[in-house]
Formats: C-alpha cells, structure tokens, sequence
C-alpha cells in the first residue's frame, strides 16, 4: 500500500474513531493541545480533574501518562491552588494521526508553510499597576484573536510568551473585571489562557516560549505543571536553557530569557550562562531557522517613566548571543513590548520582530523615530512600530516568507517580506 493510501484509511479511521467519541468516558479533558519540542519531538498535552485519558494515535490507544498531579507540592513559588491533573503522551515519530476525547490532533508536519504568532495575551489584574476590563472583548480581545486566528489554518502557532497576568483581585465596584478568578492557579491559568486558546489548539500544534511573567517569582507553577518542554520537576527554575524545534528543514530556537533583564550591575555572570547555553545547541541550528524568545534582544521602546526618550531593549541578550549566532537564523522574534516593531539591520545581524500583542494592555510607541540609531553596536535600518492588539500569519514564498498582521477583527493592517536576513514592513 503507498504513502496516500495508508493516509487516506487512516483519515477514515480517524473520523469513524472521532464520531464514535473513542477517549475512555471516565476522562474529563479540561484542555488539550500538541506541543512541540526538541529536535523533533511533540507531545500531546491534557488537562482533566480526573484520570489521563489515553490517544489514539493511527487508531491504536496510547495512555497519557500523569506530569502533574493536583495538590501536588511544589517547592519555591507563590501560593496556588491546582485541583487538576496535568497529562503528556509522546507523538510516536510515525504518526499520521490522533484523536483524544473524540476531538483530531493538529499533529505536526515538517516544513510549515503558514506560521502564526503572537504573544502577552492574558488580561492584566496587578495592584499598583493596571487593571484591564477581562469582561470586555474589546479591552481585552485575546479570546476573539484566537479564534479569528484560528481560521487561518496555520501549520504552526508560536506564543512568545507571558500566558498569565491576573495576579491581584480586582477592585470592589470595578465591572470590568468583576468575577475575574486571580492568583497563581488553575481558576486564573484557566481564564487568562486554556479556555480562551482552545479553538488555535484545535487548529495546529504550539512552540511555547516561556515569559518572564511565567518565571518562579510568579506564575512558574503553572508552567511547569502543564507546558515546559522537560519532565516534571516539584521546583521551579528560571533560565532552564534552549533547545531547537526541528521541523524537517526548518528550525526554531527556543530561548528561556524570562529572567534575563539587563541586570543592574556586573553582566559577565548572566552573559556566560545564556552564551554557554546556547554554545550547546549551535551545532543543531539548521541551514533555516528562526529565534524566539519572549525578551526581544535588539528593539527599541519608549523610556520609562517620562516615555518622551527611546531606550533599547535588552543588551545582555545580544551581548552574550549574537556573537554566536549561525548564519541560518533570519530572524529573531518576541514580545515582552506590548506592541508590534520590526528592525532591519540591512543583513548585518537578523531583524528583530517584536509582536507583544496578543491581549494585555498596550504600550506606547517609542516617541523619536529610531532609523539610524545604534542598537547593541549596528544602526537600524528600517524600523516600524504599531500598538494595537494583533496577530501575525507568516507565509513561505519560495525561499523566503510574506507577514500579515492582523487587527483584533481579522483586518490586514500591515504587510512584511522576509528574505534572507532582509526585513521589510509597511508603515
């Protein structure tokens, strides 16, 4: 039997399996998504309040195996509450197919042609700081982006990170985030991110980048507990390295920079870590490859607090990887910057993509425009900024690849190339 023959039963078997609700009745999934990781490895991932449930993966059930139990403890993090059962099963590397509680897995295919990202999605709750109307779709419209997203079929979605941000209860006569669950558990992991993201899990497997909102002095447990790349630990730990994504002849590295802010004094010690971290995974780059991160190593922002000067954001991240970086890498992108910038470096470094803008409150653009400005030693060469909330859709053409960035009602309102090293957006 040929490759297309073997791919068309199995679809039948699939839909047959998914309409006859083939996952055990005793498993309640609360979400579910494939994840992506090392050097061609994915995973299926579940959340239930009771027993993992098994896959069926080619029609054959597969058990989930238990990452994290409820009330398990876990060792230096802030209070949480998690009365549900985190679960993950391997993707066998033949796979075609999978069905988990009646519902077909976006299982992941080599050399994605449609990639989207996004990223700082969930709704900020924080004394002191900001409280955003949760209740709204307009003040706070990741649900809405994610399922408009959704319908463009990507291959591929990367988040950059910072999934959770409801930290503080929100204020007494405040309607717009009244009701909101807060805290670092399941209620508020829930509300700002799983139930909000089901309908792009449906749609294509996930690179999760961890951000600094994810990091051991706030939301690390639920990080740990549902979405790092490695085994359980019962602790938390910040900078856990990089790996690259290897998606037949295309990669994606993956930094955890969460906890590398620009330090206040001596660098070297920050610098050797990250630098010796991805010494590591360099030989594995592959001749096309893309770098994620949540802190962006070469952009600029608004300065804080007067915002009426430019900074730069960050230089430990450049300072300790782009000495290294391979040649295959054509872009950096991240979040962290609550708005959408693309640099150009004219080749001499890869542009920086800065797409923070999946959901929480927005920053404002940079006030001077920063086109021949030094940015970490090179001058930019073409830059644009926009804060609004976002997607972008990434598209191979030939060799290269055309950007689309999306309004929060789907409307085009940028377009980019991608070639080589080469970035160019509209204004």
């Amino acid at each position: 039997m040929d490759f297309g023959s073997r791919c068309r039963l199995t679809a039948l078997a699939v839909v047959a399996l998914a309409s006859s609700g083939a996952a055990p009745a005793h498993a309640k999934v609360l979400s579910q998504w494939v994840e992506v990781g090392p050097d061609g490895t994915s995973s299926v991932r579940a959340i239930t309040d009771e027993a993992c449930p098994s896959v069926l993966f080619d029609g054959t059930p597969t058990p989930m195996a238990v990452r994290s139990e409820p009330g398990e403890k876990f060792d230096n993090v802030k209070p949480a509450e998690f009365k549900v059962r985190g679960c993950e099963v391997a993707v066998p590397p033949d796979a075609i197919a999978g069905v988990l509680d009646g519902m077909t897995l976006p299982l992941v295919r080599p050399n994605p042609q449609r990639i989207l990202m996004f990223g700082d999605t969930g709704c900020r709750l924080a004394a002191g700081n900001a409280f955003q109307d949760c209740n709204d779709p307009v003040a706070w419209p990741f649900a809405r982006i994610a399922a408009l997203a959704a319908t463009t079929r990507p291959d591929l979605v990367i988040h950059v990170g910072d999934y959770h941000y409801r930290e503080s209860a929100c204020p007494v006569g405040n309607n717009g985030c009244a009701g909101s669950p807060w805290g670092y558990g399941w209620d508020a992991w829930n509300a700002d991110f799983f139930e909000p993201a089901a309908p792009l899990f449906a749609a294509a497997p996930w690179i999760m980048v961890r951000g600094n909102h994810e990091d051991c002095s706030r939301a690390g447990e639920g990080w740990f507990r549902f979405m790092d790349r490695s085994p359980f630990e019962r602790g938390c730990r910040d900078l856990t390295g990089i790996f690259v994504a290897r998606l037949g002849d295309f990669g994606v590295i993956v930094v955890d920079d969460g906890k590398a802010a620009d330090p206040k004094g001596d660098s070297k010690p920050l610098v050797d870590l990250l630098r010796g971290q991805f010494r590591d995974i360099v030989a594995k780059v592959p001749a096309e490859a893309w770098m994620v991160s949540h802190r962006p190593s070469n952009s600029m922002r608004a300065a804080e607090p007067t915002s009426d000067e430019n900074e730069v954001d960050n230089h430990v991240q450049e300072e300790a990887l782009g000495p290294l970086m391979p040649s295959g890498v054509r872009m950096e992108a991240a979040g962290h910057i609550h708005f959408f910038q693309a640099v150009d470096f004219d080749g001499a470094r890869p542009p920086q993509l800065v797409v923070g803008t999946g959901g929480d409150k927005l920053s404002v653009v940079p006030p001077i425009s920063f086109v021949g400005a030094d940015i970490n030693g090179l001058k930019v060469a073409r830059s644009v900024t926009y804060s609004g909330f976002a997607y972008m859709v990434w598209d191979r053409l030939g060799t290269g690849w055309v950007g689309t960035l999306f309004d929060a009602d789907g409307r085009p309102i940028n377009h980019c190339r991608l070639f080589d090293r080469a970035l160019t957006c509209g204004s």
